[in-house]
């Protein structure tokens, strides 16, 4: 070993070791005299052969990996990675080990990287400095666009909106874009222009903002059509190249903005320039494919992944995991709880796939995962049938409370169902978006069928926007009858839909498309009006009946829900003693708080509330004391069987004598037959309703019920 080429392994902070004998990790130091070699290889003071111990643990477990290529009969070569020596004087060393097969000579070399470490490190803190900068970043944007939709609800003139919302917006320290539903801009703040401006000796012409972030999202976003076709919120990456001098990664929100008709009237657009961030992150080959919470690949990342996949022709499936109401969560918990759900939902994932399948964080709360190998559906369903089943497990928060979530998830295959990556995640995202307002665990395959389907439901609600514009809904009643007296009390409040092709249409063909589409809040509130002048029509004829009307989470938690009732009780002048809400168990434990300000709203001007469908579904009766309830509806399921079915038998006894102890009282639906109404009068059932006594009827059918 010559002098200068020592100097120049001591310049580099290296060390080469010849390996004299491989099986028991003997070497002999032939190149390099750090400081550190005596701190590494103390065992190597004073002699010219010494042996690599378990003193230094990592190094010795790499010599059994080193060992194949020191047998290798041509040239071989072999990296360790990095890792972190803690030496018997305490220092730190931070090195990196080859294992060289050069011309029948065996060589260890070994690198301390301490400056690379420092690099490292340094990179992924003023990362995560930047990251929480960001954070912050986004509870300003859900705070401004919290802001903006109160403002956008507020009956004004539309010539006042742009200046109130110039006020609001100018102080952002991102950019901010209103547009109208033609996409045209209605006013943006300043910090839009500055974040969009280009070189001007190129561009002559003024920046359009709204312009560019379209542009990106069509060329970047398979999901594009489907954003502005349902009208949903996106929030994401986009990178934005403008020769010869503009490159920047932008963190865009894009937020609709729409009336109780669910028509687009406006989008709210947020942008943040994230380009440091991903400069930083690109510093380190690593970090540029991993993301940064979850420690999983990212969407960069994915991408190139399934086009790999793509190129090799190998069949597969694509499945894009959701997981529902993540923002509730957030809101709820915390982000610091949400992000550490991210973490240990990415970690099940991870778990319940094969080594040679591939997982990614795509976005917030999104996930997807390439299941190699795979042409089959059976083995898919059995695959993610597996994913269902740990994600069932209660999550838990820093605090030790127990959480359930769920996922929705959409799967396609490939070549089957498509060719091209772009394609593929469009029919996946359409697959998971269809399942997910179910919040149920739910899993939907690509299909023509679905995506008829899909259509089909488009122009339901177009028709559905149509009927509430021409009053083409009609409230029928169906008696609920009091069995102490034998008398009808009250009737429930079911709506049709009088559709001028189709003729009368019952709810279960529109109600889930209206609760989708958000039209759920105008429907319900045509409901209301039409049952107070329906309580006050009967009410001059002489006769005090209750009408009670279903709400859906939606209208429950609806922050204009109880004027509307407390503004049509005073328009209409009737006994709000009159009016009563029907809520399902299901909704009482999914919006607890939300349900229980409401409903001891509605108690104090006098309505009623009951629990309808009740067992279904739920094993919890803790908000049956809670809550302030007055009646519990026993669902039809457990009266068809009651008279055959002990457990039944069973099961309705126990309702009733429970709520009669929580002062309630107690409906049973589905009454048919006499023998069933017999069962439910011997144990003291309250009322009951169904097709022994009416079906659900018009009006003026009700009316004629009620003189007999």
């Amino acid at each position: 070993m010559t002098s200068p080429l020592n100097h120049v392994l001591n310049a580099l902070d290296q060390l080469v070791l010849e390996v004299i004998d491989s099986k028991t990790g003997t070497v002999k130091l032939i190149g390099g005299d750090n400081l550190w070699v005596g701190d590494l290889f103390p065992q190597s003071r004073g002699r010219d052969t010494f042996v690599i111990d378990d003193e230094t643990p990592f190094l010795h477990d790499f010599l059994h990996d080193a060992r194949q290529v020191w047998r290798e009969p041509r040239d071989a070569r072999l990296k360790s990675g990095f890792w972190t020596e803690i030496t018997k004087n305490k220092s730190e060393l931070h090195l990196e080990a080859i294992a060289i097969k050069k011309e029948q000579r065996n060589l260890l070399v070994i690198a301390n990287q301490q400056e690379e470490f420092k690099l490292h490190q340094h990179t992924k803190q003023l990362a995560r400095e930047l990251l929480l900068s960001n954070d912050r970043l986004f509870l300003q944007n859900e705070y401004l666009h919290t802001r903006l939709l109160s403002i956008f609800k507020q009956p004004s003139e539309h010539s006042a909106l742009p200046v109130a919302l110039t006020n609001i917006i100018e102080n952002a320290e991102f950019a901010v874009v209103i547009v109208d539903d033609n996409l045209t801009t209605i006013v943006e703040n300043s910090a839009a222009q500055s974040l969009f401006e280009e070189n001007k000796p190129f561009h002559s012409q003024p920046s359009n903002p709204i312009e560019i972030i379209l542009k990106l999202m069509k060329n970047q976003l398979p999901e594009y059509d489907r954003i502005l076709s349902t009208k949903s919120n996106w929030n994401g990456e986009l990178c934005w190249m403008s020769p010869p001098a503009t490159l920047k990664w932008l963190k865009i929100s894009f937020y609709p903005v729409k009336n109780k008709l669910n028509k687009l009237e406006n989008w709210i657009v947020f942008a943040n320039d994230i380009s440091t961030i991903k400069y930083l992150v690109q510093r380190n080959e690593q970090l540029a494919l991993q993301d940064m919470l979850t420690e999983l690949p990212n969407r960069f990342s994915f991408w190139q992944t399934l086009e790999k996949h793509i190129a090799s022709a190998t069949p597969f499936y694509l499945l894009y995991v959701d997981i529902n109401n993540f923002r509730r969560h957030n809101e709820f918990y915390g982000h610091d709880e949400g992000d550490k759900l991210l973490v240990e939902f990415g970690k099940r994932l991870k778990n319940e796939i094969k080594a040679s399948d591939f997982i990614a964080r795509v976005g917030g709360d999104e996930f997807a995962i390439i299941l190699a190998n795979l042409d089959n559906q059976k083995s898919c369903e059995i695959a993610i049938q597996r994913i269902f089943s740990h994600i069932k497990k209660p999550f838990t928060t820093s605090k030790a409370e127990d959480f359930n979530i769920s996922i929705s998830i959409g799967a396609a295959s490939f070549p089957h169902d498509a060719q091209t990556a772009e394609e593929l995640m469009k029919f996946v995202d359409l697959s998971a978006y269809n399942g997910k307002k179910s919040n149920k665990n739910s899993l939907q395959f690509y299909s023509q069928s679905m995506k008829d389907a899909s259509h089909q439901a488009i122009q339901i609600e177009n028709e559905l926007r149509r009927a509430i514009e021409n009053d083409e809904f009609e409230l029928f009643l169906q008696p609920i009858v009091n069995l102490a007296n034998n008398k009808i009390e009250k009737a429930e409040a079911l709506i049709r839909w009088n559709h001028p092709k189709k003729g009368m249409v019952g709810p279960d063909k529109f109600i889930p498309v209206a609760e989708k589409s958000e039209l759920i809040i105008a429907i319900g509130e045509w409901v209301i009006s039409r049952a107070c002048q329906l309580v006050k029509q009967i009410n001059e004829l002489g006769y005090r009946i209750k009408i009670s009307m279903n709400l859906s989470s939606a209208q429950v938690t609806d922050r204009n829900l109880f004027s509307y009732l407390h503004t049509c009780v005073n328009n209409y002048q009737v006994d709000p003693y009159l009016l009563e809400l029907e809520v399902t168990e299901g909704v009482l434990v999914d919006d607890y708080s939300v349900a229980n300000k409401l409903l001891s709203k509605v108690r104090t001007i006098g309505m009623s509330v009951s629990v309808d469908d009740f067992g279904t579904g739920y094993s919890s009766l803790s908000y049956l004391k809670q809550l302030p309830l007055d009646f519990i509806k026993i669902d039809r399921s457990f009266i068809k069987d009651i008279v055959s079915d002990d457990n039944d038998k069973a099961i309705v006894r126990a309702v009733i004598a429970m709520a009669h102890n929580l002062n309630l009282c107690v409906i049973a639906e589905g009454v048919e037959t006499e023998e069933q109404l017999n069962f439910l009068t011997d144990n003291s059932c309250n009322s009951v309703q169904g097709y022994l006594f009416s079906r659900p009827v018009k009006f003026t059918d009700f009316i004629e019920l009620l003189q007999h």
